[in-house]
This record gives structure tokens, C-alpha cells and sequence, in this order.
């Protein structure tokens, strides 16, 4: 166990959260460590550190404590360097904490003008189709050519 208390932690996070609402990266930050922490450390529950910010939902909390993990694991050195302070005053080591992280698949937009007969076309086959859009017609059409194409 650390040389602090939960409520020293607790004490810091609502100076934090005392002055004027910003998102200014190193109040972001302190933020961040100071919740991630309280988390981890002490296992506090979201709904709990909630109260002791001026935070709106839970779910803000659980983004706060998921980027402090992000960021350390990551080792930003704005995030690091942001929160050094914090890190001697109240230390924490990450490295045996687990926290499941969604990958989030990265999608591309492609855009191309089509002539007028040819969008007609589309909108009666997304009709037939029962598609609710020609956007997703014209992508189930891509997507079947490519896989003809690479048979």
C-alpha cells in the first residue's frame, strides 16, 4: 500500500474539480491519474468517485479512468509529463492492472459522383433490395464485386 490515503486523493480531485469547468490537457490530465488511481488503487466504484466531481454521468468517470490507463500503458510523455507531480505524490504502478479495451475497427468513407441514369438505377435496385439507403446498397454491391473479383 501507498504512503497516501484515499481521502488525500479524494481532497485533490475536488480542488481539481473546484475551480471554472475547462478541458485544458494538463487539467485533463491531473484528472485522469487522480481517478484512474482512486480506481485501481482503492477500487472505488464510479458511481462513488462520481460524487466528489462536478461530472454529469458515470460514464465520463469510466472514460477518465480508462484514458489514465491508455495513457500510461502508452507512455505519452504530454500525459507524463502533465502529471509527474502526481506520480511522486501519489504513486501507482499499472502495470498488474487489467482493463479490456475495444479496438475500434477503423472505417475509410469513399465518395464518387455518379450520372444520373446510373443513380437511378441504384435507387430502384436498393428498392427491390429492401436496402434503407443507397449508400448501403452501393456498399453491398462493392462488397460483392471484390469478393467475384478475388475468386
Amino acid at each position: 500500500m501507498a504512503n497516501y490515503t484515499k481521502l488525500d486523493l479524494i481532497n485533490e480531485l475536488r480542488a481539481l474539480y473546484a475551480g471554472p469547468k475547462t478541458r485544458k490537457r494538463e487539467l485533463t490530465d491531473r484528472r485522469y491519474y487522480i481517478i484512474g488511481v482512486l480506481s485501481f488503487e482503492f477500487k472505488m466504484k464510479e458511481k462513488d468517485i462520481l460524487a466528489y466531481t462536478n461530472l454529469t454521468s458515470i460514464s465520463s468517470v469510466n472514460h477518465a479512468k480508462r484514458g489514465c490507463y491508455e495513457l500510461v500503458q502508452g507512455e505519452d510523455p504530454v500525459f507524463i509529463e502533465n502529471v509527474k507531480d502526481l506520480i511522486k505524490k501519489y504513486p501507482y504502478d499499472f502495470s498488474g492492472t487489467s482493463v479490456a479495451i475495444k479496438k475500434k475497427i477503423q472505417t475509410e468513407t469513399v465518395k464518387f459522383k455518379v450520372a444520373p441514369s446510373l443513380m437511378k438505377q441504384l435507387k430502384k435496385y436498393t428498392n427491390k433490395k429492401a436496402f434503407s439507403s443507397t449508400n448501403k446498397s452501393a456498399k453491398y454491391i462493392l462488397t460483392k464485386i471484390l469478393s467475384l473479383w478475388e475468386e
